[in-house]
């Protein structure tokens, strides 16, 4: 064989065609794959005019320019075709003849036409699943989420970035993962009532499988958001029985303890709710007693029984006695569980003498009822009661009585290693309170945050954060430094005892909330976390007119 008929016969096996034309127009070389594609034989084309057998050629136009054209798609019927022209010159550069390679890319293009469609229907479908206010979340046939959309951040505070590509357990607050489980058992999983993220939300959720010819693909899962139903029922039920029944639902776990401080405030805790012993708690304003009251409650042997509170710092004086040991009696609701007295600093002397005989002589004073109701007592002030019993402005025997475990919490200045980690576990509760999807704060922000002595402690944190919310755009997703209201350190802070520099900042916070809120008392109320009796009563003590 010449090495000219191996160059042809390597030509005709190629999957490209390649057609040629001389100086004539006429056609002298048509491959194997040339026929392929262009549906006639060899023999019906070779030495005749390419205009006249080929059907939108452009060769007699290369040859004519000598102006190559490069990857250019052709319809041929029902076929397309992707084409380069050239045109072959000879040493004295005059063109002599020109070449066709072309390729068949009818299916290549009806995929991309299909990949297209799929992008679109994608596209489609995901804005539809956005519009539910039902939360979807998709998870791959090993328990994964894959797709989340925007009510689901609403509902558990938790963004696309922070769980997709992780278990499917991350949402869980309280139950079994139901992706996990639907992978299991290859079966749907229907009405599951559960909570999730980290405000523990109430749900009702269902998960069904999704199966590709037969096999298991992963599954779909759609949340229900049934918290304010049941806040509604909550209510209607405490108005029913004219006392309000208080749900503790922190655990241990919600406490944010990064720094030493707190990571010994925790082990103590946990220590002191292992035992039956009355507990005080000691802390500034904001710090979070409750929080740790109803951990400590949850870990006990009592968590199954009532947790009930009492704030006596906004409690009359004449009505303590009847809140604690009347008819409708605090102490009797928490019978068997744990009664959380808030403010104990605040308690008439006359109360505390009956709170004192309660933990004295084992003996409940009261002309309603002839039992000693079953109760774990757990107080808490902002002040150190050991330097009011010195002064006399608290009764030194109950001080005795009631501190044999005293926790102290740290004001947040005093463990700034906690303040990211809190800011992101608010960011994660006002995620779901607003409905946002705020992913997180920038390092400027976070440096804004740790260099504040946050005199209001995690209560002004808080009030903080949901500010810079206000000042996010409806696209913005990073909290920066420019979002963050100035706060400037006060001068003024460095007078005063600490219960009326406290009072003062109170003051200023109630008056700011107004603000934002336009002066609805109501939003403002609820921002603050206080009921609106709460708020018209510190209004009134402050003077605060509006």
């Amino acid at each position: 064989m010449t090495k000219e008929q191996l160059v042809l016969e390597i030509l005709n096996q190629l999957q490209e065609g390649i057609l040629a034309v001389d100086e004539r127009e006429d056609i002298i070389f048509f491959n194997n794959s040339a026929c392929g594609i262009l549906g006639v034989e060899k023999d019906a084309v070779l030495y005749k005019n390419v205009v006249d057998t080929i059907p939108n050629t452009r060769l007699h136009i290369i040859l004519r320019t000598g102006v190559s054209e490069l990857d250019r798609l052709q319809n041929l019927g029902n076929k397309v075709i992707i084409t380069s022209r050239f045109p072959i010159r000879n040493e004295e550069n005059e063109i002599v003849a020109s070449v066709a390679v072309f390729r068949d890319v009818t299916t290549v293009q009806k995929l991309a036409e299909e990949v297209t469609n799929l992008r679109e229907i994608e596209a489609m479908l995901t804005s539809v699943i956005d519009s539910t206010t039902d939360a979807i979340s998709v998870a791959d046939e090993e328990g994964r989420i894959v797709m989340v959309n925007r009510a689901y951040t609403k509902i558990t505070g938790l963004t696309p970035r922070e769980v997709i590509g992780k278990p499917a357990t991350i949402d869980i607050a309280e139950g079994e993962s139901l992706h996990i489980k639907c992978a299991r058992e290859k079966k749907p999983i229907l009405n599951v009532k559960m909570q999730v993220g980290q405000n523990k939300k109430d749900v009702i959720a269902s998960v069904t499988p999704i199966f590709v010819k037969n096999d298991f693909k992963g599954s779909v899962g759609v949340i229900h958001d049934i918290s304010e139903i049941q806040n509604l029922l909550n209510e209607l039920e405490a108005t029913k029985r004219l006392l309000k029944k208080e749900k503790a639902r922190h655990t241990f776990n919600d406490i944010v303890a990064v720094s030493s401080t707190m990571q010994n405030v925790i082990k103590q805790a946990q220590k002191a709710a292992e035992t039956k012993v009355n507990i005080l708690i000691q802390g500034e304003v904001g710090v979070g007693k409750e929080v740790l009251a109803q951990a400590i409650h949850n870990s006990s042997e009592r968590s199954s029984k009532p947790y009930v509170k009492i704030n006596l710092g906004l409690v009359m004086p004449d009505k303590q006695e009847d809140f604690l040991f009347g008819e409708r009696s605090y102490f009797v609701k928490a019978d068997g569980g744990t009664l959380f007295i808030e403010n104990i600093q605040s308690a008439t002397p006359f109360v505390q003498s009956k709170i004192l005989k309660y933990l004295k002589d084992n003996e409940f004073d009261s002309q309603y009822y002839d039992y000693k109701p079953d109760v774990r007592l757990i107080f808490s002030s902002p002040d150190d009661l050991k330097t009011l019993s010195s002064i006399g402005k608290f009764s030194s025997e109950i001080y005795y009585k009631i501190s044999v475990v005293t926790i102290n919490i740290p004001p947040l200045r005093e463990r700034k290693e906690d303040i990211p980690a809190l800011a992101k576990q608010i960011l994660h509760a006002l995620n779901q309170k607003y409905g946002r999807i705020i992913y997180d704060f920038t390092e400027d922000s976070l440096s804004k945050l740790l260099n504040y002595s946050w005199l209001g402690n995690i209560r002004e944190l808080e009030n903080l954060i949901d500010r810079a919310i206000l000042n996010l755009g409806p696209a913005d997703r990073i909290i920066t430094s420019s979002h963050i209201p100035d706060i400037v350190e006060s001068n003024e802070r460095s007078t005063g005892n600490i219960k009326e520099l406290l009072d003062e900042y109170e003051k200023k916070i109630i008056i700011e909330m107004l603000e934002v809120c336009h002066g609805n008392k109501t939003e403002a109320a609820k921002r603050l976390g206080l009921t609106v009796r709460n708020l018209y009563y510190k209004l009134d003590r402050y003077g605060i007119k509006s």
